[in-house]
């Protein structure tokens, strides 16, 4: 066939229907004029024939049957412009394709008569008998054309189930006007394009120059699928894994490699009217053979009347179909081969940052290094982060501006992050090591932590750890305290250290009554992290855990399944993941046991809580007889010493007065309400 829809439109070549500029100025412009001014000797010869008929006729009334011009004229002989023979590239790929008989191309030939040639009109009259009838019809085409055959009317033979022509009026079969779809006329005229009624359903998708290697075996594996179809392995690959864009770059490739293009599609775009959905296969099928192309079809979360219309087109698809989406689909019908988005190794990874800043010298191999080891993002996505580094960078500051290192780091958070934004609580690290009340034991064992997550790349990697160990690589912790103990804070502090995201992730919406449903939302959590390597805190881990170890019904089997699965996530997860827990001694020993990391944050004793006072008072607030060792009396965490701080500040604002020990107290009572608890004298003693 003669190109895709991706090199020319609707408007490159199109025929007007114009007499000066119907016909193409090439070999196979003059090929189709010359099948098409055959079709139109056979209308001639009809014609001939009727008028012949009428004289004979009108000689017989008259007595004179046997005078020389009752002669019958003979049928004329097969012209070579019809013969399937003839170089016609087009027209033969349209015949071949769809199954047309010698009839059934003839007729194509006529439809494109009439809008190519402008004699056919009076043509067609005249052949009809009829001036009124100055268009082609079946009925005139049964009549005139070579090896007639009825069936080919039919709305299942191919001239109307593949819409090659269209009836004006389908209620009068034989006598209504005979049009050539308009998409069929331009494809025979050698000027083929996407049909304009699946404009804005379907968009094109375009191969990258190039894949990295894990990526390119997977194109293979898609147009290997397309090859080896058979009827138990229908024309479809099933593409999971990876993000979207991934997906569609892979299945480009493949269908570039089998000489396709390829146009995506959203799953949920199918209609759910079986009609419509026949009518929109059809009109797919047939383009796919003309231009010819490939069809990506984006599963993703449908609901039941959805689905099943989808699983319906795909399964009716007699096309190349890659079905694509982020995990397997639930389905009845033959799946055809799966294939999985590879992960990229660090090989691939460091090929793809290098080439993308190879025009940034000033980010080097260890810049690199690092931000392979911090992030696993897709091509696409470290070409967009470089391409923000590049804008950054020719931006003012000459010399002195920024640091382009430290902007491609942040380049990769922020592209990162962009999955996680809607699965959790982001949290701006600002905190640092001076904001916490720590004993020296806790400090040192959250300090050993930041110390693997950062040397991970040359322990890992470089030592040859992860081939030692395969497995439980991951950096797990758990942070065991009650509430306002500085838990959140330490993780704070340690995703500034680590230049990290901080994600809260509230384990008790996303446990789930229904079974298999908590899985799935922490597969879709840690999905996303993976990607950046954040830091993701798991607050509420009593939600999901407890000594459930112990089997007695359904409900505990099925909550130790949730259980081993969020550690086993968690161990195999490359950035940290802490959970928090206000209930240490709830959770089971075997359980514990597959955490690296155990962090007690214990409630704060009075030499404690007057450290946390005098660092929550910021030193340019006006203050007066502020004394924190009075104020320490309270026997409350740092979250609540928090709360109280702020809230004398804003009673002293109010009053338009400096901050003094009786906002202090009021503030206090405020916050044992919110407690249930109630002041006691000695907590308050000589406060005012």
């Amino acid at each position: 066939m003669r190109g895709t829809g991706a090199e020319k439109d609707m408007g490159d070549g199109g025929s007007s229907g114009r007499p000066d500029t119907a016909w193409p100025a090439d070999a196979d412009g003059s090929a189709l004029a010359a099948a098409v001014g055959s079709v139109l000797a056979r209308l001639d010869a009809h014609a001939a024939r009727a008028r012949t008929t009428v004289r004979g006729d009108a000689a017989g009334d008259d007595g004179a049957a046997g005078s020389p011009s009752a002669a019958p004229t003979p049928p004329p002989q097969e012209d070579a412009a019809l013969s399937p023979g003839r170089a016609l590239p087009a027209l033969d790929a349209l015949a071949a394709c769809f199954g047309l008989s010698p009839f059934e191309r003839e007729v194509v030939l006529l439809g494109a008569a009439a809008e190519l040639d402008p004699t056919a009109g009076a043509r067609c009259a005249a052949a009809s008998s009829d001036p009124g009838h100055a268009y082609p019809t079946f009925s005139l085409a049964l009549a005139a054309l070579g090896a007639p055959h009825w069936s080919a009317l039919t709305p299942v033979a191919p001239l109307r189930r593949w819409r090659l022509v269209e009836l004006d009026d389908e209620t009068r079969l034989t006598t209504s006007r005979l049009r050539l779809d308009e998409r069929i006329l331009h494809f025979l005229v050698g000027s083929p394009y996407l049909d304009a009624r699946l404009h804005g359903l379907l968009r094109r998708t375009t191969a990258p120059a190039t894949l990295p290697a894990s990526y390119d075996a997977a194109a293979d594996r898609v147009a290997a699928g397309w090859a080896d179809a058979g009827p138990d392995a229908p024309l479809r690959v099933e593409l999971v894994g990876g993000d979207l864009r991934t997906r569609a770059d892979i299945a480009a490739t493949a269908a570039r490699r089998t000489g396709l293009g390829l146009y995506s599609m959203a799953a949920d775009d199918v209609p759910a009217d079986a009609a419509e959905r026949d009518r929109l296969a059809r009109l797919w099928q047939r383009e796919a053979i003309l231009l010819p192309a490939a069809l990506l079809i984006e599963v993703g979360e449908l609901d039941r009347e959805q689905h099943a219309a989808a699983d319906s087109f795909i399964a009716g698809s007699a096309v190349p179909l890659v079905v694509s989406g982020p995990d397997p689909r639930q389905t009845g019908h033959p799946r055809g081969q799966r294939v999985t988005v590879p992960k990229l190794n660090d090989e691939e990874q460091v090929g793809l940052w290098t080439d993308a800043f190879a025009d940034v010298p000033e980010v080097t191999a260890r810049d690199v290094q690092a931000l392979v080891a911090q992030f696993q993002l897709p091509p696409h996505v470290v070409r967009s982060a470089a391409a923000t580094v590049r804008r950054e960078l020719s931006g003012p500051g000459g010399p002195d501006g920024p640091d382009p290192a430290g902007l491609a780091w942040q380049a990769g958070l922020t592209e990162a992050r962009m999955g996680l934004d809607e699965l959790g609580r982001r949290i701006e690290p600002r905190a640092g090591w001076e904001d916490l009340v720590l004993a020296g034991r806790q400090l040192g064992i959250l300090q050993e932590i930041v110390a693997h997550v950062r040397q991970r790349g040359t322990v890992y990697q470089d030592w040859g750890f992860a081939k030692a160990l395969r497995s439980g690589l991951g950096v797990t912790a758990l942070f065991a305290g009650g509430s306002g103990t500085g838990k959140t804070l330490a993780a704070e502090v340690m995703a500034k250290e680590l230049g990290l995201d901080l994600f809260i992730i509230d384990l008790s919406q996303v446990v789930s009554k229904y079974i298999g449903e908590t899985e799935k939302n922490l597969s879709r959590v840690f999905d996303a992290a993976e990607r950046g390597g954040a830091l993701l805190l798991f607050d509420e881990a009593d939600a999901l855990f407890g000594k459930r170890s112990e089997v007695k019904d359904s409900h505990d089997r099925y909550a130790n399944l949730e259980v081993s699965y969020l550690l086993m996530r968690m161990e195999a997860y490359r950035g940290l993941a802490v959970l928090t827990t206000n209930m240490k001694k709830a959770l089971d020993s075997a359980f514990m046991r597959r955490i690296r990391f155990v962090v007690d944050f214990p409630f704060p004793g009075e030499k404690e809580r007057a450290e946390i006072w005098r660092r929550v008072l910021p030193a340019q607030a006006p203050t007066k007889g502020i004394d924190t060792s009075l104020l320490a009396q309270l026997t409350v965490a740092g979250g609540s010493i928090r709360n109280i701080a702020l809230s004398g500040a804003f009673l002293a604002a109010e009053e338009g007065d400096r901050l003094r020990m009786r906002h202090m107290l009021a503030a206090a009572r405020t916050e044992y309400l919110k407690l249930e608890r109630s002041l006691t004298p000695s907590e308050v003693h000589g406060w005012v």
